[in-house]
């Protein structure tokens, strides 16, 4: 699949060559994306994985889009990948989004430093924001320098680098309340010029004391997917990715699913995670920054 090209534009609107690439990497799915091309991409899923409150695994979500309902609460476990002193040192975000990783690499029979990692967040570690913005208002010498080492928007991946001992690509993106779209425009993207698997973790915390009033959640949630190429033995689901304008869409859930959805930007993929548990029907997921993604169960 060919790189984007961007279409010819006037010498006084043109912007630096360097810039365009930025803004179009993750929109290389479509080949002039500004023209309104459409691009259509196979893959399989070999494992996934989710964890938030009231659905702590896989197990959980297949239970209760059987209509078994929500599990009771209960504490994520720690990740096994870090070492006690690194799991203390570790943001709510590493914590969050290892809980689903970790799950989809064990299902994809994957060490978690096998594949490429993409991780995607709208704002990254809001428990930490939270303690900054009030620490620097009342007593800023009091600053931890572990939690500002940890502010950092690549927190989460960075752990996950040495956790997993993941030596190869792991990138950090954000794209607002649509990352759980960008984040699979760009784990696409990586699978069309790389042989390794691609792991996807979309994942958001819940909001702490005046963030709440930006980012009104209750719940943190985190999902993941590992992708591959066609031709996966035994996957999960293979799947067809099309590159669409089309507003948000998904088949039926239960009620207690649904209500899951609207909470956090990051369960915008939970309706992708359905649809690969139960072999459901075709899921769009939209975007207000750029290109959404219909998804679609390939049959043949």
């Amino acid at each position: 699949m060919g790189r984007f090209h961007p279409a010819p534009v006037a010498p006084a609107t043109r912007r630096c060559r360097a810039q365009q690439f930025l803004r179009f990497r993750r929109q290389q799915l479509q080949p002039d994306f500004r023209a309104g091309g459409v691009m259509s991409l196979r893959f399989d899923v070999i494992g996934a994985g989710i964890a938030t409150t009231g659905l702590p695994d896989w197990q959980a979500l297949e239970a209760a889009l059987d209509g078994h309902g929500l599990t009771e609460d209960r504490e994520t476990p720690p990740s096994a990948l870090l070492s006690p002193r690194e799991r203390r040192r570790a943001p709510r975000a590493a914590k969050i989004s290892f809980a689903a990783a970790e799950q989809a690499c064990a299902m994809a029979g994957l060490a978690p430093s096998e594949p490429i990692a993409v991780f995607s967040s709208g704002m990254g570690d809001l428990d930490i924001t939270d303690y900054m913005c009030r620490t620097l208002k009342d007593h800023p010498e009091l600053l931890s320098p572990t939690r500002f080492h940890n502010s950092v928007h690549n927190a989460a991946s960075g752990y996950w680098s040495i956790g997993a001992g993941a030596t190869g690509d792991v990138t950090a993106i954000s794209g607002w309340r649509d990352s759980a779209t960008a984040g699979l425009l760009e784990a696409l993207a990586r699978l069309t010029d790389s042989d390794k698997p691609v792991l996807l973790v979309v994942y958001d915390d819940l909001a702490q004391g005046p963030m709440r009033d930006l980012w009104p959640t209750e719940h943190a949630f985190s999902g993941a997917l590992v992708l591959t190429r066609p031709g996966a033995d035994r996957p999960l689901a293979r799947l067809a990715a099309t590159t669409s304008s089309e507003p948000e869409d998904h088949g039926a859930l239960p009620a207690a699913l649904i209500n899951r959805i609207p909470d956090n930007p990051a369960a915008r993929l939970l309706p992708l995670l359905a649809m690969i548990a139960r072999r459901g029907p075709a899921v769009t997921l939209a975007s207000e920054q750029g290109p959404g993604l219909r998804i679609s169960p390939v049959t043949t």
